[in-house]
């Protein structure tokens, strides 16, 4: 019975920090409104390469742990591919100590 008590804590832990939005940081349509905001471009390089966004430092989420000391300042918007790679990076950098302020989520709809 313990044993699936464990079980049960484990995928609800697990779950919780992919699919629960992070409160305090919202969702914005357009990264223009941030533009004293630095802003952290979490979508893979392909998709950079194809889309670039002026004034934004490029990490995917997959290296976000190895160059996060990259980041030159703690306020931050976020723009990523889908809600579990934002809440995932908004969750590992305010551990960090860094500041989100804003996500928006862009998806590539070209091929």
């Amino acid at each position: 019975m313990v044993f699936y008590i464990l079980i049960a804590a484990i995928i609800t832990f697990y779950s919780y920090q992919r699919y629960a939005p992070v409160l305090g940081v919202y969702k914005v349509n357009d990264y223009s409104v941030f533009e004293k905001e630095f802003i952290l471009d979490l979508r893979d390089y392909q998709t950079t390469a194809k889309e670039p966004i002026n004034n934004s430092i490029n990490i995917p989420y997959a290296y976000l742990k190895r160059f996060y000391k990259e980041i030159p300042t703690n306020k931050l918007m976020i723009i990523a591919t889908d809600s579990v790679e934002k809440n995932l990076a908004i969750r590992f950098l305010i551990k960090k100590k860094f500041k989100v302020t804003g996500y928006l989520i862009k998806v590539n709809l070209k091929n």
